[in-house]
Order: C-alpha cells, then sequence, then structure tokens
C-alpha cells in the first residue's frame, strides 16, 4: 500500500492540496484515532516504553597499562608492611593533604510519593544465545516474583548496554548476563552441543514458554526490548563488534605480558578531621 505524508498544517487548506470532502475525513479520522491510540497503555511501543540512553558505539582502543607512579618524597609518619613468599605491600601514612576541604554531603529534604520517586526495580535477564539467532531468556518479574521464560528469534546479548527500562508507568534497572553456545562446535568427549527442545519461534519474533503467556508485564517488556532491537540493530551490532575488538586486543596483550608478582606501595595522607591529625592521635 502506497502512502504519502502531509503536513498537519496544510490538512483543510485546498489551495495546498488538492482533495475531496471524502478524503479529508478519511485523514482527520486517522489522526484522531492515532492521537486516541496513544492514550492506550501498551497500544505504541515507542510512546510509552522505551529504553533509556541509547548507548553510543565505542571509539576507545585498548592501550597497555601506565607503569606504576613512583612514591613521591614525602614525610613519613608511619608504614606498615605485608609480606608473601613472592611479593610485599607496603601502606605509608605521610604528612597532612593539603587538598581542598571535602565538601559536606547534601542532604535531601523528604517528597511526598509521585511518579519520579515510586520504587526503582531490577531487571535481570540470563539469556543463553544458540549461534547468534535464537536466544532462551529466564527472568523474574521484580515485583511479583513470578519466573518467566522465553525464547526469541535475535540474538539477545545485542540489547547490552544500557541502564534503563521504561514499561508503561514503571521505571526499572537492567541486567543482562548472557552466554554464548555454538552448536557446531564439539566438546572434548566428542558430544555435540544442541539447542534443547523449545517452539518454533519465527526471526525476530518470541514466544513465552514459561509463566503466563498472556501476562501483560511480561508481553510488554519483551516486546519492547524487541522493538529497541529492531530499531537500533545495526548500531547494536557495531557496538558489539567494538566491545569484541577491545577484548581480543587486550587478551593478546595480556597473553604476551602475563602478570608478575611486584611489590606495591600505598601511600595516604590525612585530611582535615582525620583521627591522625588529632593531637593525641598524631603522637
Amino acid at each position: 500500500m502506497k502512502t504519502t505524508s502531509i503536513p498537519f498544517g496544510m490538512l483543510d487548506s485546498s489551495e495546498h492540496l488538492a482533495v475531496s470532502s471524502a478524503q479529508r475525513h478519511s485523514i482527520r479520522l486517522m489522526i484522531r484515532l492515532f492521537l486516541y491510540a496513544l492514550t492506550l497503555p501498551g497500544s505504541l511501543l515507542l510512546a510509552q516504553n522505551r529504553i533509556v540512553d541509547v548507548p553510543a558505539i565505542p571509539t576507545v582502543k585498548f592501550t597497555p597499562p601506565p607503569p606504576p607512579k613512583r612514591v613521591p618524597p614525602m614525610v613519613v609518619k608511619a608504614s606498615t608492611v605485608t609480606s608473601s613468599p613472592t611479593h610485599k605491600i607496603v601502606i605509608i601514612r605521610g604528612d597532612a593533604s593539603t587538598l581542598p576541604d571535602v565538601p559536606p554531603p547534601v542532604v535531601s529534604k523528604p517528597t511526598m510519593p509521585d511518579r519520579e520517586t515510586e520504587p526503582r526495580y531490577l531487571v535481570s535477564i540470563g539469556a543463553s544465545v544458540y549461534d547468534h539467532k535464537l536466544s532462551h531468556v529466564t527472568w523474574m518479574d521484580p515485583k511479583t516474583k513470578v519466573s518467566f521464560e522465553a525464547w526469541c528469534g535475535w540474538d539477545f546479548s545485542l540489547l547490552s548496554p544500557f541502564p534503563q527500562i521504561v514499561t508503561g508507568e514503571k521505571t526499572a534497572f537492567f541486567y543482562l548476563s548472557t552466554s554464548h553456545i555454538d552448536t557446531t562446535a564439539v566438546r572434548s568427549l566428542g558430544r555435540k552441543i544442541g539447542i534443547p527442545v523449545h517452539p518454533a519461534v519465527p526471526a525476530d519474533e518470541f514466544i513465552i514458554s514459561k509463566g503466563d503467556i498472556k501476562d501483560p508485564d511480561a508481553q510488554l517488556l519483551l516486546a519492547t526490548l524487541r522493538e529497541y532491537y529492531l530499531l537500533n540493530k545495526p548500531r547494536l551490532i557495531l557496538i558489539k563488534k567494538a566491545q569484541a575488538d577491545y577484548q581480543a586486543a587486550a587478551d593478546a596483550w595480556y597473553a604476551q605480558h602475563p602478570p608478575k608478582p611486584e611489590n606495591h606501595t600505598f601511600w595516604l595522607k590525612p585530611h582535615r578531621g582525620s583521627r591522625y591529625l588529632t593531637k593525641e592521635e598524631g603522637k
């Protein structure tokens, strides 16, 4: 079906838009239905449900860690040494710090409960991803404590990272733990890794396999995550590739430079108000 985009300000202008009265009536009706749909809970995912802060594509390249700093000259007030068979740790208490005073903590005033101060929940999801195409997802509703399982026809690991997810009137922190399983790989005992028995799931669709399949919160959660995945798939793939490149470079460097036991020295400078600066403790 072919569609035409019409600016709202031109709907009643016969000079700019030559349409019949029946067509104008149909257009007005479509707009009213669209605006009404925005008021329905869960009717339009992009209207009320969203992912907070879509991450940018990482541009930081791995760089080897810098060498440790040398201990600066200071008046040593006290020191302790902890020794082990391979190295030792030295803790030095130096003279008083000259940095500005630490500002006192801000005490927030109590407020009346509203939408901004409603309890925040943690949505913790575990996903086993098979061949980067099929995901077995498990989670627990943070409010009702009911467990759910679902099969999703996409790579669920692409959905991280982002900090929060908004579904309906609930805002929750999002945590995702994933594991990748290659079904073509062979274990050391010669057994292949297969996919557990599961319902047939079309690409980019999901099926709840455990829990109430009609639960509105569960449906809304998966639908919101799928919408986010479909809208940002190219960027999510680039983010995952950048993360993999960074990790591969880090692993290669540490493989050539394995950590060795070394002595460590930590120096501490008391700040104003420290018990080490009182007359009794300062001796």
